[in-house]
């Protein structure tokens, strides 16, 4: 995964972000492993979504969370794709062993 450090993406306030399967981080931020792999996860769902339907289904999702949860960070840690990334962060050999599609099985709960 390629990692870009710079002062502007992400927005301040935030550590990093995965785009496209690039991983901007704010200059200054420290990553460890965790967090690679986190956004290793992303890059293997944003792959099998074909990049853009990946982000759509991202923030309709985030929306409809928000809309019921009625908070933010509640409803961001809700979706899909960040549940299956933060459950399984701490695995180095999850990706090795991942089903694909796996963040739809949890969509709707």
């Amino acid at each position: 995964m390629k990692v870009i450090y710079n002062r502007f993406i992400p927005f301040r306030g935030f550590k990093c972000i995965n785009l496209f399967g690039i991983l901007f981080v704010r200059q200054g931020s420290v990553m460890t492993q965790l967090d690679y792999n986190h956004e290793a996860i992303h890059t293997a769902q944003m792959k099998e979504l074909l990049y853009l339907p990946f982000y759509i289904l991202y923030v309709m999702e985030w929306l409809w969370r928000l809309f019921r949860l009625r908070d933010g960070t509640a409803a961001y840690r809700a979706i899909s794709h960040e549940r299956e990334a933060y459950a399984n962060q701490g695995n180095p050999e999850y990706l090795n062993n991942r089903k694909p599609y796996n963040q739809i099985k949890s969509l709707w709960h």
